[in-house]
Protein backbone atom coordinates (compact mmCIF):
# COMPACT_ATOMS: atom_id res chain seq x y z
CA UNK A 1 0.00 0.00 0.00
CA UNK A 2 1.57 3.40 -0.91
CA UNK A 3 2.32 5.59 2.04
CA UNK A 4 1.52 9.43 1.59
CA UNK A 5 4.67 11.01 2.95
CA UNK A 6 4.21 14.46 4.70
CA UNK A 7 5.52 17.39 3.69
CA UNK A 8 7.46 19.69 6.50
CA UNK A 9 5.66 21.96 7.88
CA UNK A 10 6.78 24.99 7.88
CA UNK A 11 7.18 27.47 11.36
CA UNK A 12 4.90 30.31 9.24
CA UNK A 13 1.99 27.76 8.61
CA UNK A 14 2.62 26.67 12.66
CA UNK A 15 2.41 30.52 13.56
CA UNK A 16 -0.30 30.80 10.86
CA UNK A 17 -2.44 28.16 12.47
CA UNK A 18 -1.98 29.00 15.91
CA UNK A 19 -3.11 32.27 15.27
CA UNK A 20 -6.42 31.14 13.50
CA UNK A 21 -7.56 29.01 16.66
CA UNK A 22 -6.57 32.54 18.67
CA UNK A 23 -4.23 30.12 20.66
CA UNK A 24 -6.63 27.75 22.20
CA UNK A 25 -7.59 23.86 20.90
CA UNK A 26 -10.91 24.23 19.08
CA UNK A 27 -12.15 21.09 20.72
CA UNK A 28 -10.78 21.10 24.52
CA UNK A 29 -10.28 24.94 24.53
CA UNK A 30 -7.09 24.46 26.31
CA UNK A 31 -4.08 26.77 25.88
CA UNK A 32 -1.76 25.87 22.87
CA UNK A 33 0.92 27.16 24.18
CA UNK A 34 2.91 27.74 27.85
CA UNK A 35 5.91 28.95 29.59
CA UNK A 36 8.18 27.07 31.30
CA UNK A 37 10.24 28.69 33.53
CA UNK A 38 13.78 27.99 33.01
CA UNK A 39 15.44 30.50 35.68
CA UNK A 40 13.77 33.02 37.89
CA UNK A 41 14.61 35.72 34.72
CA UNK A 42 14.07 33.59 31.90
CA UNK A 43 11.12 31.65 30.83
CA UNK A 44 10.55 29.81 27.77
CA UNK A 45 8.20 29.28 25.16
CA UNK A 46 6.77 25.53 24.68
CA UNK A 47 4.53 25.08 21.59
CA UNK A 48 1.79 22.55 23.00
CA UNK A 49 0.05 21.77 19.76
CA UNK A 50 0.43 19.32 16.78
CA UNK A 51 -0.85 20.54 13.13
CA UNK A 52 -3.29 17.49 12.74
CA UNK A 53 -5.03 16.69 8.96
CA UNK A 54 -8.52 17.29 9.16
CA UNK A 55 -9.33 14.46 6.69
CA UNK A 56 -6.48 11.99 7.03
CA UNK A 57 -3.06 12.20 4.94
CA UNK A 58 -3.22 8.02 5.21
CA UNK A 59 -6.88 6.84 5.87
CA UNK A 60 -7.30 3.40 7.30
CA UNK A 61 -9.59 1.39 5.72
CA UNK A 62 -12.21 2.32 8.58
CA UNK A 63 -11.49 5.81 7.68
CA UNK A 64 -11.77 5.37 3.69
CA UNK A 65 -15.53 3.70 5.00
CA UNK A 66 -16.89 6.07 7.51
CA UNK A 67 -15.60 8.91 5.42
CA UNK A 68 -16.83 8.07 1.84
CA UNK A 69 -18.76 10.95 0.55
CA UNK A 70 -18.26 13.20 3.41
CA UNK A 71 -16.95 17.30 2.28
CA UNK A 72 -13.64 17.76 1.76
CA UNK A 73 -12.36 20.87 2.31
CA UNK A 74 -9.82 21.07 -0.36
CA UNK A 75 -8.39 19.10 -3.50
CA UNK A 76 -4.35 18.43 -1.71
CA UNK A 77 -5.00 17.21 1.60
CA UNK A 78 -1.47 17.92 2.92
CA UNK A 79 -2.15 21.61 2.57
CA UNK A 80 -2.78 24.37 5.30
CA UNK A 81 -6.40 24.79 4.24
CA UNK A 82 -6.70 20.82 5.62
CA UNK A 83 -4.73 21.59 8.81
CA UNK A 84 -5.81 22.80 12.32
CA UNK A 85 -3.91 22.95 15.27
CA UNK A 86 -5.13 20.93 18.39
CA UNK A 87 -3.65 19.63 21.17
CA UNK A 88 -1.17 16.99 21.30
CA UNK A 89 -4.01 14.80 23.58
CA UNK A 90 -7.03 16.05 20.93
CA UNK A 91 -5.00 15.44 18.59
CA UNK A 92 -4.03 11.56 19.51
CA UNK A 93 -7.75 11.00 20.49
CA UNK A 94 -8.94 12.02 17.06
CA UNK A 95 -6.81 10.15 15.06
CA UNK A 96 -6.61 6.62 16.55
CA UNK A 97 -10.26 6.67 17.04
CA UNK A 98 -11.74 8.96 14.37
CA UNK A 99 -15.66 9.44 14.19
CA UNK A 100 -17.65 10.93 11.06
CA UNK A 101 -19.03 13.46 13.17
CA UNK A 102 -15.90 14.33 14.58
CA UNK A 103 -14.72 14.79 10.98
CA UNK A 104 -17.86 16.77 10.14
CA UNK A 105 -17.32 18.94 13.67
CA UNK A 106 -13.59 19.62 12.44
CA UNK A 107 -14.55 20.78 8.95
CA UNK A 108 -17.83 23.24 10.36
CA UNK A 109 -14.72 24.59 12.75
CA UNK A 110 -12.41 24.96 9.78
CA UNK A 111 -14.83 26.60 7.63
CA UNK A 112 -15.75 28.84 10.14
CA UNK A 113 -11.99 29.77 10.78
CA UNK A 114 -11.49 30.50 6.91
CA UNK A 115 -14.48 32.85 7.12
CA UNK A 116 -13.09 34.30 9.65
CA UNK A 117 -9.79 34.88 7.95
CA UNK A 118 -11.50 35.91 4.92
CA UNK A 119 -13.41 38.57 6.50
CA UNK A 120 -9.73 40.19 8.49
CA UNK A 121 -8.83 40.25 4.75
CA UNK A 122 -11.37 42.67 3.59
CA UNK A 123 -10.53 44.41 6.88
CA UNK A 124 -7.24 44.84 5.75
CA UNK A 125 -7.96 45.59 2.32
CA UNK A 126 -11.23 48.01 2.81
CA UNK A 127 -9.72 51.28 4.55
CA UNK A 128 -12.56 53.88 6.10
CA UNK A 129 -12.18 57.47 5.96
CA UNK A 130 -10.78 59.05 9.92
CA UNK A 131 -13.43 61.38 9.81
CA UNK A 132 -16.24 58.89 10.86
CA UNK A 133 -14.35 58.87 14.09
CA UNK A 134 -15.29 62.50 14.35
CA UNK A 135 -19.09 61.84 14.13
CA UNK A 136 -18.43 58.70 16.40
CA UNK A 137 -17.38 61.47 19.38
CA UNK A 138 -19.95 63.33 18.97
CA UNK A 139 -22.82 60.58 19.83
CA UNK A 140 -22.30 61.32 23.80
CA UNK A 141 -22.35 64.92 23.07
CA UNK A 142 -25.51 64.96 21.12
CA UNK A 143 -27.58 65.75 24.07
CA UNK A 144 -31.35 64.48 24.18
CA UNK A 145 -31.50 61.91 21.47
CA UNK A 146 -35.46 61.06 21.98
CA UNK A 147 -36.34 63.97 19.59
CA UNK A 148 -39.39 63.84 17.80
CA UNK A 149 -38.08 64.40 14.40
CA UNK A 150 -36.40 60.84 14.54
CA UNK A 151 -39.36 59.26 15.93
CA UNK A 152 -41.80 60.62 12.85
CA UNK A 153 -38.43 59.50 10.39
CA UNK A 154 -38.76 56.30 12.02
CA UNK A 155 -42.47 55.51 11.06
CA UNK A 156 -41.76 56.41 7.44
CA UNK A 157 -38.63 53.93 7.13
CA UNK A 158 -38.92 50.57 8.76
CA UNK A 159 -35.62 48.32 9.23
CA UNK A 160 -37.27 45.25 9.11
CA UNK A 161 -38.02 46.19 5.45
CA UNK A 162 -34.18 46.30 4.86
CA UNK A 163 -33.51 42.77 6.77
CA UNK A 164 -34.31 38.92 6.59
CA UNK A 165 -34.09 36.06 8.97
CA UNK A 166 -30.48 35.66 9.58
CA UNK A 167 -30.84 39.11 11.35
CA UNK A 168 -33.02 38.08 14.32
CA UNK A 169 -35.48 40.04 16.44
CA UNK A 170 -32.64 41.24 18.89
CA UNK A 171 -30.76 42.99 15.86
CA UNK A 172 -33.72 44.44 14.52
CA UNK A 173 -35.12 45.92 18.06
CA UNK A 174 -31.19 47.21 18.58
CA UNK A 175 -31.06 48.97 15.40
CA UNK A 176 -34.77 50.61 15.57
CA UNK A 177 -33.76 52.16 18.63
CA UNK A 178 -30.43 53.45 17.51
CA UNK A 179 -32.05 54.71 14.71
CA UNK A 180 -35.11 56.39 16.36
CA UNK A 181 -32.34 58.15 18.77
CA UNK A 182 -29.62 59.28 16.70
CA UNK A 183 -30.61 59.11 12.71
CA UNK A 184 -31.47 62.69 12.51
CA UNK A 185 -28.11 63.62 14.68
CA UNK A 186 -25.50 61.90 12.74
CA UNK A 187 -26.81 63.10 9.48
CA UNK A 188 -26.91 66.43 11.00
CA UNK A 189 -23.05 66.04 11.87
CA UNK A 190 -22.09 64.75 8.69
CA UNK A 191 -23.66 67.51 6.64
CA UNK A 192 -21.51 69.83 8.82
CA UNK A 193 -18.51 67.70 8.43
CA UNK A 194 -19.32 68.12 4.53
CA UNK A 195 -19.23 71.89 5.02
CA UNK A 196 -15.48 71.96 5.51
CA UNK A 197 -14.76 69.07 3.37
CA UNK A 198 -17.52 66.99 1.04
CA UNK A 199 -16.07 63.30 2.95
CA UNK A 200 -19.88 61.90 3.52
CA UNK A 201 -20.46 60.59 0.50
CA UNK A 202 -16.99 58.66 0.06
CA UNK A 203 -17.71 57.19 3.79
CA UNK A 204 -20.65 56.07 2.15
CA UNK A 205 -19.59 54.40 -0.78
CA UNK A 206 -16.45 53.03 1.49
CA UNK A 207 -19.38 51.12 4.09
CA UNK A 208 -21.46 50.28 0.59
CA UNK A 209 -18.09 48.74 -0.79
CA UNK A 210 -17.55 46.67 2.27
CA UNK A 211 -21.34 45.29 2.82
CA UNK A 212 -21.03 44.02 -0.95
CA UNK A 213 -17.63 42.20 -0.42
CA UNK A 214 -18.99 40.63 2.86
CA UNK A 215 -22.32 39.65 0.90
CA UNK A 216 -20.71 38.00 -2.05
CA UNK A 217 -18.38 35.88 0.80
CA UNK A 218 -22.04 34.53 1.95
CA UNK A 219 -22.33 36.08 5.11
CA UNK A 220 -25.51 36.45 6.70
CA UNK A 221 -27.28 39.45 7.77
CA UNK A 222 -25.86 39.32 11.53
CA UNK A 223 -22.21 38.16 10.62
CA UNK A 224 -22.17 40.97 7.73
CA UNK A 225 -23.64 43.28 10.87
CA UNK A 226 -21.10 42.12 13.51
CA UNK A 227 -18.25 42.36 11.17
CA UNK A 228 -18.62 46.23 9.97
CA UNK A 229 -18.87 46.57 13.71
CA UNK A 230 -15.58 45.90 14.17
CA UNK A 231 -14.31 47.16 11.24
CA UNK A 232 -15.52 50.37 12.30
CA UNK A 233 -13.42 49.71 15.34
CA UNK A 234 -10.40 48.35 13.89
CA UNK A 235 -9.95 50.86 11.27
CA UNK A 236 -10.97 54.12 13.74
CA UNK A 237 -9.90 53.10 16.85
CA UNK A 238 -13.50 53.45 18.59
CA UNK A 239 -13.39 51.61 21.75
CA UNK A 240 -17.21 51.59 22.45
CA UNK A 241 -18.80 48.83 20.69
CA UNK A 242 -22.04 50.74 20.82
CA UNK A 243 -20.66 53.99 19.02
CA UNK A 244 -20.03 51.44 16.38
CA UNK A 245 -23.31 49.54 16.60
CA UNK A 246 -25.01 52.96 16.39
CA UNK A 247 -22.83 54.35 13.23
CA UNK A 248 -23.88 50.44 11.28
CA UNK A 249 -27.33 51.14 12.60
CA UNK A 250 -27.64 54.59 10.38
CA UNK A 251 -25.82 53.11 7.49
CA UNK A 252 -28.28 50.40 7.49
CA UNK A 253 -31.11 52.80 7.59
CA UNK A 254 -29.83 55.06 5.15
CA UNK A 255 -29.54 52.05 3.02
CA UNK A 256 -25.78 51.76 2.64
CA UNK A 257 -26.32 48.07 4.23
CA UNK A 258 -28.99 46.09 3.71
CA UNK A 259 -30.77 47.90 1.24
CA UNK A 260 -34.44 46.10 0.52
CA UNK A 261 -33.12 45.34 -2.74
CA UNK A 262 -30.42 42.76 -1.46
CA UNK A 263 -32.43 41.40 1.29
CA UNK A 264 -32.92 38.03 1.36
Amino acid sequence: MLVNKRAPVLDTTKMSLLCEVEGQCPLCHCFLVDKKKITEEIGKTVRMFDVAHIYPLNPTPHELEILNGEELLCENIDSEDNFIALCKLCHKKYDTNKTVEEYRSLVKIKKILNKKRTIKKIWKDQELHSDIKIVANTIGEMGDPSNSESNLFMKAMKVTDKTDSTFGFPNIYKVEMYVRLYFISIQKTLKTIDREKPVSGFIRSQVRSNYQLLLLEGLNQTEIFNSMIDWFMSHTNIKDRDKSEILISYFIQSCEVFSNDNAR
